[in-house]
C-alpha cells in the first residue's frame, strides 16, 4: 500500500508529547460542567485518548478495531479516537473524531440541540491515520508507518452532533490484511441486551494503555427516544453504565454475535475533570452511543463507494465468492460448499445451500453428497443430426435440395392435380 511516514520536520521525541497531550484534551466523555437540573448534561465529546474502564486486553481477534490518529501541524491540531474497519478502505467511526466540532454536546430526548454541540466541517482526510493491531504503536519511532491514510470522509448531512455523530472515513489504499466487522443494519437493539466495548482511550490506570481494550457484559439501559432519569435518549441512539471514556470515541459496541451495533459518541459522570486522573470523569458514567442501524442507507452508500457489501449480521463474509463463481475449495465460497457444475462442465463452482432457504428462480434444489445445493437445469445433450421444420412438414429435407427447391416441388404437384382435374372434365 502507499503510505506515509508522518511529518519529518516533527521530532520524534515531540510526537510522543503531542499525543500525550492529546488525551486529556480530546475525544473525552467527562463533563466539564454541572448537569442542568441533574438532567440534560453536557456530554465532552473531542479527539482524546484513553481506555475503557474495568476492562481487559483486546486480542487479535478483535483486529477490525482500529486506533484513528488525527494530526494536523498546519493547524497544530492532535487527537486520538476509535474506529473500526467495514472493509479494507472504509472505517467507521464518529463524526467528532473526523471533524471540528464542541467539545460537548447536550441534546434532549427528540434529538435537538440544547446547547452546543456544532460541526464546523470534516477535517482534511489525509490528516487521519489508520493503525491497526492490539498493541499501540511506538510513536517514539523515526519508522512509525500508518497502516492506512484518509482520502475522503463521509457524513450524513448533520450540522450537530446530536443523533448524528457518526461518520466514515475512506482510506486511500487498502488495509492489507485487514480484519473486518459484522454490522446489524436490519434489526433494532433491545433493552437490557448485554453488548462489548473496545476501545483506545483513557482506562482507570493509564491514560494511554499499550494495548487496545474491551469490556463485557455493557447493558443496554435506554433506548431513544427515552427519557431516562439520567440523560434524555435520542431516537438514533441508546444509553450504557460505567464503559467507555475518552480515547473509546468512535469505538464500537458488539453484541454476542460480534456485530456493531452502535458507536461510542459522549457521556460522564457529570464531575469536573481531575488533571491527575484523567479517568475521573468516566468512573461510575453514563454513556451514549449512535445506534448503526438508524444509519442503515448511509452506511451500505459508503460502503458501495469502495466497491464491497456490508458483513450483515449472521451472514457470510461478503469477500468471499458468490453462487456460480468458479472455486478451488469451499474455504472460497460464502456458502462454504464447492462442487462440480454440470451446467459449467462439471468445472468447481460455489453453490447456494438450499437446506433451509429457497433457491433462486430458474435454479432447483438438488441433493450433492450430503449437501442440499441449488443448481440451474442441465442443458439437454446435442444431437448428431439435427431437423429443420417449415410450415406444416416437419420432415428432414432431402440432400441438395434448399427451402425453395422444396416449395418448388409442392408447386409443380399442385399443378399437375389440378391439369389432371381439367383433363377429366
Amino acid at each position: 500500500m502507499n503510505t506515509k511516514r508522518f511529518s519529518p520536520s516533527i521530532s520524534p521525541r515531540v510526537l510522543p508529547l503531542v499525543l500525550a497531550g492529546a488525551s486529556l484534551i480530546a475525544c473525552s466523555s467527562s463533563s466539564d460542567r454541572p448537569d442542568v437540573a441533574n438532567r440534560n448534561a453536557f456530554e465532552k465529546v473531542g479527539t482524546a485518548a484513553s481506555k475503557v474502564i474495568a476492562g481487559k486486553n483486546s486480542d487479535k481477534s478483535q483486529d477490525a478495531v482500529v486506533l484513528l490518529i488525527h494530526y494536523d501541524p498546519t493547524q497544530r491540531s492532535v487527537g486520538s479516537c476509535t474506529g473500526t474497519l467495514l472493509s479494507d478502505r472504509l472505517v467507521l467511526t464518529a463524526r467528532h473524531c473526523v471533524a471540528d466540532t464542541d467539545d460537548s454536546a447536550a441534546c434532549d430526548v427528540k434529538g435537538t440541540p440544547l446547547a452546543q454541540g456544532a460541526v464546523r466541517g470534516n477535517r482534511p482526510a489525509n490528516t487521519l491515520y489508520v493503525f491497526t493491531g492490539p498493541n499501540r504503536p511506538d510513536f517514539g519511532s523515526r519508522d512509525i508507518t500508518p497502516n492506512g491514510i484518509g482520502a475522503k470522509v463521509l457524513d450524513d448531512g448533520g450540522t450537530n452532533l446530536c443523533n448524528h455523530d457518526i461518520a466514515l472515513l475512506i482510506l486511500k489504499e487498502p488495509v492489507a490484511n485487514a480484519k473486518i466487522a459484522q454490522i446489524r443494519l436490519d434489526s433494532p437493539v433491545k433493552k437490557s441486551e448485554k453488548l462489548t466495548a473496545i476501545g483506545w482511550g483513557v482506562t482507570d490506570t493509564t491514560p494511554q494503555p499499550d494495548v487496545r481494550q474491551q469490556r463485557s457484559g455493557i447493558e443496554i439501559m435506554g433506548i431513544g427516544p427515552d427519557d431516562t432519569d439520567v440523560l434524555p435518549v435520542p431516537p438514533n441512539e441508546f444509553e450504557v453504565g460505567e464503559s467507555i471514556c475518552s480515547g473509546d470515541s468512535g469505538g464500537p459496541a458488539l453484541a454476542p454475535s460480534g456485530a456493531i451495533v452502535g458507536i461510542v459518541s459522549r457521556g460522564g459522570n457529570a464531575t469536573k475533570p481531575d488533571p491527575n486522573n484523567p479517568a475521573s470523569g468516566c468512573i461510575g458514567g453514563t454513556n451514549l452511543y449512535t445506534k448503526v442501524a438508524a444509519f442503515k442507507e448511509f452506511i451500505e452508500a459508503g460502503l458501495a463507494q469502495v466497491d464491497a457489501e456490508p458483513w450483515y449480521e449472521g451472514g457470510p463474509d461478503p469477500r468471499l465468492a458468490k453462487a456460480g463463481t468458479v472455486c478451488g475449495d469451499a474455504t472460497e465460497c460464502r456458502s462454504n460448499i464447492c462442487v462440480a457444475d454440470p451446467s459449467a462442465k462439471d468445472a468447481l463452482t460455489c453453490a447456494d445451500d438450499c437446506s433451509a432457504a429457497d433457491c433462486p428462480e430458474g435454479q432447483t434444489c438438488s441433493t450433492v453428497g450430503d449437501a442440499q445445493i441449488c443448481r440451474a437445469p442441465t442443458p439437454p445433450p446435442t444431437n448428431a443430426t439435427s431437423t429443420t421444420t417449415s410450415g406444416c412438414s416437419s420432415a428432414p429435407r432431402a440432400p441438395g435440395t434448399s427451402s425453395n427447391g422444396a416449395l418448388g416441388l409442392v408447386l409443380a404437384a399442385l399443378g399437375l392435380a389440378a391439369a389432371a382435374r381439367r383433363r377429366r372434365v
